[in-house]
């Protein structure tokens, strides 16, 4: 099977996601944020055996067997909760890309090369642990769990959810309001039933 036509703004949405991934994020700088993505894609280089790497690779590998002690483990080796909000960012963003791409028929893109920044800290102080186990603001649901690191909530839950499925948001258009929306000929049923069963085949439960 060859490579399926691409609409135009994906390609797009494909290119603000690498930039961001090569600069400085909020905890990590342009060059850990490349080796978190690199080892969530399995990729041997040195210096990467890191709880951040650690993280980025059952993220990528076996969400379904993330637990809370797990995750405490993490914190016990000195990751944040604060730090792990942005590798969930990082490696999703990534997951859903690589995922687009593969499903397209095109071969896995070369991870960025990382710029010189480092990372902009960013505390979201009404960001609290809530029905959750990462500080959210708001009760903690899917659209809310990268809330307390805004920058990878803008660039996943409002860039990649708005772009590759409908904006978080309600109101006409293509949004998650919209209960009668019909987006490249798939009516918003038939979006939910992919979403559920794709969910059912990766154990994506919440």
């Amino acid at each position: 099977m060859g490579e399926v036509a691409v609409p135009a703004e994906i390609d797009e949405l494909i290119e603000r996601q690498w930039t961001r991934l090569r600069r400085g994020g909020t905890w990590f700088s342009a060059g850990e944020r490349t080796l978190i993505a690199a080892s969530a894609r399995g990729i041997p280089l040195p210096d990467i055996d890191t709880p951040a790497a650690t993280a980025a690779q059952m993220i990528h590998d076996e969400p379904a067997h993330i637990t809370r002690d797990w995750l405490a483990e993490l914190e016990a080796n000195g990751l944040t909760l604060a730090e792990y909000v942005e590798v969930l960012g990082i490696v999703s963003q990534l997951r859903a890309i690589d995922t687009f791409e593969f499903g397209v028929g095109r071969p896995t893109r070369p991870l960025p090369e990382p710029t010189a920044e480092g990372p902009s800290p960013a505390v979201v102080t009404d960001a609290t642990i809530n029905g959750g186990w990462v500080p959210t603001v708001g009760p903690a649901f899917p659209p809310s769990v990268l809330s307390s690191v805004p920058a990878e909530n803008e660039a996943a839950m409002e860039d990649i959810h708005g772009v590759l499925y409908l904006a978080p948001t309600a109101g006409e258009g293509y949004t998650m309001g919209n209960m009668t929306v019909v987006r490249d000929g798939l009516s918003r049923t038939q979006m939910e039933f992919v979403a559920a069963r794709t969910s059912l085949v990766n154990e994506c439960f919440f």
